[in-house]
């Protein structure tokens, strides 16, 4: 027994103990859980109580109840393996009751009196519902982020803009000490927080705060990231201010500030930046304000308010290649305009909880307006030679509000009655301003035919309203406190209702008269009301090492379209059930199994339902059909993670199915005109037949106590797409591949990791890609391009190499990597194309006399086989800077980049039976003088902790 404890207890005794002291026996009663929030079954909870000491251990929901004590006072002491134990002092109340409430145990350390039992620590724990990552596992280099310390995880990826995922899914919240953090998104604090303050690193699959209160876990989890930090550094003060001026005509500032105390957090952040940015001027800014704070003693709220606004030209340039069986066709095009966008948005949450009720509410406001004006040439060429000269100027308001609030309440008896109601209202209001002059070409000669020219104004209303309501009613069937298990029966219904109404009305330009005449076939009005119910039964199983769920869900639907201009009314009623089944275990010791299977519901867009001409791209007009069904996906998952504690090695894998009945499809029919050039017309169809699957795994092997690690992933799809052409179903499997082998080796001044990836794609899922034209994509498509029975297959390796050396005064940072990428169509001549990239990169930096900073940062990249033209740009950079203050906070410098004036952005990418060239315009050789203060201290002394930019 420990000696605080002994001295509590005695002390117990010389306060609260007297002979002769008779009394009603005295019951002391609360929950165990982690830092996560999650319950700690088996943990040891020790009474000490007048003369008595009593044992007793926590049940699968980390409860615990003792009621035979006597006495005023009791000392309880909770341990539990891995974490630090927790001993306090109670009085009883006047009904002779304690109820400690939820006690939050933290991780424990080996740290003895200054003197640190050095282990050989295990870097992966693999529990019923997470993945932990020990930090003192992986190599940690002063000035390193948090994003530095997760990329060394197996089966983890951070981008270059910190979106996560672990193995192939997102990682959309972050937790720290199993608290909310902020604004918690994932994206906004990985580069900001040290990886020096981290304890470990946990990857969640998180069902809600709703679940983990009535301790019922069903339906879709989300990954979800809980840093874990190290004792006394759950709090701290971070950010950065700046003010920069640069020879592109840059003026800007940037600032930002985090004020963390615990559960207590505030944000605020500035910035503004206006300079040349290749094509022309750019100017943008934005506000934001957070905060976040304890409601009462359990509950907690929280807002977050955003506010931007900017003004850009841009200019890019593409070359499109289709392929098709009539021949190829070839599409270069420029566009070049200049985009104005405004938003707000507001959202705000409140959480209260005790241990019989939880209640939580959410607000969500939004405000968005942007417009655009553009002019974009187009040149096709191949089977079919044409000119388009598009000018468009278009803008849109987009306000939106969604509210919720969801209550529920448990009783002893294992009852738990939850019930949820939310609203929405969402609407865009669009105008566009279209001129499009096409030129009509000889396909024999290239003599001019014909120039036209349409000019239509398009004004557009979409308003979309509804609400939500579903509960649930769980019954306890079976309780055992000995096996720790549980059987519930849960009863569920929910209800979703939708109403849209949409009207587009299409204006065309008489020239003559030179004015603007409504055209109704071009025009739509229409309402319609989606609504979607669900009602289940399911039997819940749950004990220390499994849990079970199945059940049956029925769901109607009902689907009601009314269109104005036709006159007619048209209903599409369906009756969809499906199981419900997952599956969660527990095998031993750092093994898990879990299997999953979910099916919902899902309506056609108001785009896909109006039966009218939608003319804003003249190449392809859509066509909605108003006779589209719902449609129903189903969904299959399983995972597997394995990590033995003896040899390290961990074992990730995980497979997933899905398969839609009635899905939207797009029927593409192409339609030669009177003067020999084509068009295409997009219909929606429902159909089936459309499924994919596809496995990940992950195999890790330590080396030398974690000092160095390889590592082996690998993920393969199979698919079946259904494609309508002139239409005409067919189905387009694909084979998709991937595989890497990656290691690293870790010095004590150098780390030095190296990766080789081969992956093979068929690039047959194209569903959706149309919905994205505009966004990216070429305004104007070439007949046929995403419609084909036969789709290139890429295939591409990739060779990477990193190097990375810290001194006092030195530091060095130097990558290479070759890339090789293979898109063949065997199904038509003449249908490879070959690209290759060798890019090879140095960095080197050097501190002199502590103050002095010059850093150097140097890259090549050799490109062959682009459509468009570009050089192989040598980049080369520098930075001196002085850092002034105590803690060297404070940066003064001047930075260099692109000195030769070398710069171009080119890239690939590879759709159906269509490979895509595109190139943005950037600025070349800018000068940038600054001034930095940065803002890092942790810890309740406030540490300076030092976070390296990226």
């Amino acid at each position: 027994m420990k000696p605080f404890a002994l001295f509590l207890f005695f002390t117990s005794l010389a306060i609260f103990s007297h002979k002769g002291f008779a009394q009603t026996p005295g019951r002391v009663l609360g929950k165990v859980h982690d830092s996560t929030g999650t319950a700690i079954i088996n943990a040891s909870v020790t009474l000490i109580a007048d003369k008595d000491t009593i044992k007793i251990r926590t049940g699968e929901d980390g409860a615990f109840n003792y009621a035979k004590l006597k006495g005023v006072g009791v000392v309880v002491i909770i341990t539990a393996p891995d974490y630090e134990a927790d001993t306090a002092l109670y009085s009883f109340d006047k009904n002779r009751q304690i109820d400690v409430g939820t006690v939050m145990l933290r991780p424990a350390y080996n740290v003895l009196k200054e003197v640190i039992v050095k282990s050989k620590p295990n870097p992966v724990k693999i529990m019923q519902d997470t993945v932990e990552f020990n930090a003192a596992a992986f190599r940690v280099i002063e000035g390193d982020n948090v994003a530095d310390l997760i990329k060394q995880f197996q089966g983890v990826e951070v981008d270059d803009s910190y979106n996560m995922h672990f193995m192939g899914e997102d990682v959309v919240k972050i937790r720290v000490n199993g608290k909310d953090f902020f604004t918690s998104n994932v994206k906004d604090f990985l580069a900001k927080l040290p990886a020096e303050i981290v304890s470990k690193i946990q990857i969640i699959d998180d069902y809600g705060d709703l679940a983990n209160f009535t301790g019922i876990k069903s339906g879709t989890s989300r990954k979800m990231l809980n840093v874990v930090t190290k004792p006394g550094m759950d709090r701290g003060d971070f950010g950065s201010f700046s003010v920069t001026a640069g020879t592109n005509k840059q003026i800007g500032t940037a600032n930002e500030l985090n004020i963390w105390k615990g559960e207590k957090q505030t944000g605020l952040g500035g910035m503004y930046m206006r300079q040349d940015n290749g094509a022309g001027q750019s100017e943008n800014g934005g506000f934001s304000v957070n905060h976040r704070g304890k409601l009462r003693e359990k509950g907690n709220f929280s807002f977050n308010y955003n506010t931007n606004q900017g003004n850009n030209d841009y200019l890019n340039e593409q070359a499109v290649e289709t392929v098709s069986s009539i021949g190829t066709y070839y599409n270069n095009s420029v566009n070049q305009g200049k985009s104005s966008n405004s938003g707000h948005s507001l959202y705000s949450e409140f959480t209260a909880r005790g241990d019989k009720t939880f209640l939580n509410g959410t607000v969500r406001l939004g405000y968005n307006q942007t417009q655009t004006h553009s002019n974009v040439l187009n040149r096709q060429s191949g089977v079919v030679k044409q000119d388009f000269n598009n000018l468009s100027n278009s803008s849109n308001r987009s306000p939106d509000i969604h509210a919720g609030f969801s209550l529920s309440g448990k009783t002893r008896k294992g009852k738990v009655l939850t019930a949820h109601l939310g609203f929405f209202r969402t609407a865009q209001y669009s105008s566009q301003l279209i001129r499009t002059q096409t030129l009509y070409y000889d396909q024999q000669n290239d003599q001019l035919l014909k120039d036209s020219v349409l000019s239509r104004n398009i004004e557009g209303r979409d308003v979309s309203k509804g609400f939500d309501f579903s509960t649930n009613y769980t019954l306890m069937l079976h309780k055992d406190s000995v096996k720790k298990s549980s059987s519930n029966m849960m009863f569920q219904y929910s209800m979703a209702l939708t109403s849209a109404e949409n009207t587009s009305a299409t204006y065309v330009l008489d020239a003559p008269a030179v004015k603007y005449g409504f055209v109704d076939s071009l025009s739509a009005a229409f309402t319609s009301v989606f609504v979607k119910q669900a009602i289940g039964i399911n039997y819940y199983y749950n004990a220390a090492k499994t849990r079970v769920l199945i059940g049956v869900t029925a769901r109607p639907v009902i689907l009601s379209n009314r269109y104005v201009y036709l006159n007619q009314r048209i209903h599409n009623n369906n009756f969809n059930y499906a199981p419900n089944f997952s599956y969660s275990r527990v095998i031993n010791q750092g093994k898990t199994l879990s299997v999953s299977y979910n099916g919902d519901n899902n309506s056609p867009s108001p785009a896909q339902l109006q039966p009218v001409r939608n003319t804003q791209n003249l190449q392809n007009i859509v066509i909605g059909n108003p006779d589209l069904k719902s449609y129903f996906q189903h969904n299959v998952r399983a995972d597997y993670r394995y990590a033995p504690v003896k040899t390290g090695i961990s074992y990730f894998a995980s497979a997933n199915a899905s398969a839609t009945q009635n899905e939207i499809v797009q029927n593409v029919i192409i339609i030669p005109d009177t003067l020999g050039s084509y068009k295409q017309e997009t219909r929606m169809e429902n159909a089936n037949g459309s499924w994919n699957a596809n496995g990940n795994y992950s195999v890790t092997i330590p080396i030398q106590q974690n000092k160095h690690w390889i590592t082996y992933d690998g993920n393969i799809g199979l698919s079946n797409r259904v494609v309508f052409v002139n239409n005409t179903r067919y189905f387009n499997k694909g084979v998709d591949i991937s595989q890497t082998i990656s290691g690293h080796v870790n010095l004590k001044k150098l780390n030095l990791s190296g990766k080789l990836n081969y992956t093979r794609s068929s690039n047959n899922n194209i569903n959706g890609v149309l919905s994205r034209a505009g966004a990216g994509m070429p305004v104007m498509l070439n007949p046929g391009q995403f419609a084909s029975t036969s789709f290139y297959t890429s295939q591409r390796v990739t060779a990477e190499a990193r190097g990375r050396m810290r001194l006092e005064n030195f530091g060095f940072d130097a990558d290479a990597s070759y890339t090789y990428s293979a898109n063949t169509n065997a199904d038509v001549a003449n249908g490879n194309r070959y690209l290759t990239t060798i890019a090879l990169g140095l960095k080197s930096d050097v501190t002199l006399k502590k103050r002095f900073n010059m850093s150097v940062a140097a890259s090549k990249r050799i490109n062959t086989g682009y459509a468009l033209a570009n050089t192989n740009p040598f980049l080369l950079g520098f930075t001196v800077a002085y850092q002034m203050l105590k803690n060297r906070n404070l940066r003064l410098g001047i930075t260099g980049s692109d000195l030769l004036a070398q710069g171009n952005l080119v890239a690939r990418q590879v759709y159906g039976n269509s490979i895509i060239d595109s190139r943005n315009n950037v600025v070349t050789r800018v000068f940038t003088l600054g001034a930095w203060y940065n803002v890092s201290n942790f810890g309740k002394g406030g540490r300076h902790i030092r976070v390296d930019p990226d």
